[in-house]
């Protein structure tokens, strides 16, 4: 197994299952990699929906019920800590990864690199909202959960995400900066995903 990817999910279940079906079409071994959904509301719903997944899935899934919900932060370090993958890709539930985004994001994975982050693209019309235009700014993120990388080793040096963060803003970045101090942490923009406004 060479990457786990790992989605936290909260009562998202129409979103999650785009999301899962284009894991589905990647352009990568699927004896090779593996997506863990990890349930923030540990629903029934959700549970089940996985489990309808996993059950026609080209690679292995499972669910992990975070049983005290405490945020995203919480919730990917229930993820990787349980991944059986030497690098482990984030993505959020309402993302659509790219069908070579997991080879693309992995390809750099040489000596000292201890993470990545991919392109983030995120359509707006012509004339967007303010609401529309400030989702847009993820575009610039370096190193958002909505598509990043790390090695499963370094994660557990630093301990991975900091869960005093109970909600999505910031957990990432300060990830982010705690990976550098271990080695690179470079930017791949193959490795793409689009992340649709709500």
């Amino acid at each position: 197994m060479i990457v786990s990817v790992v989605i936290a999910t909260y009562r998202r279940n129409e979103l999650l299952t785009r999301c899962l079906h284009a894991l589905d079409r990647q352009l990568f071994p699927a004896d090779q990699y593996e997506i863990i959904v990890c349930d923030d509301a540990a629903a029934d719903d959700c549970r089940e929906l996985v489990e309808a997944f996993a059950a026609h899935a080209r690679m292995p899934v499972r669910y992990i019920p975070v049983s005290a919900t405490q945020g995203p932060a919480a919730a990917r370090n229930r993820g990787w800590q349980a991944a059986r993958g030497e690098i482990i890709a984030f993505t959020d539930d309402d993302t659509i990864p790219d069908a070579r985004w997991l080879t693309c994001g992995i390809a750099e994975f040489t000596h000292g690199v201890v993470g990545a982050w991919g392109r983030i693209q995120v359509p707006i019309p012509p004339h967007p909202t303010d609401y529309q235009r400030d989702i847009a700014g993820l575009e610039s993120a370096e190193c958002a959960t909505a598509n990043c990388f790390y090695l499963k080793d370094a994660l557990a040096r630093v301990g991975g995400f900091d869960e005093r963060f109970e909600t999505a803003w910031r957990e990432d970045a300060d990830l982010f900066f705690r990976m550098r101090k271990l080695g690179r942490v470079i930017h791949v923009p193959q490795a793409a995903v689009v992340h649709p406004v709500r």
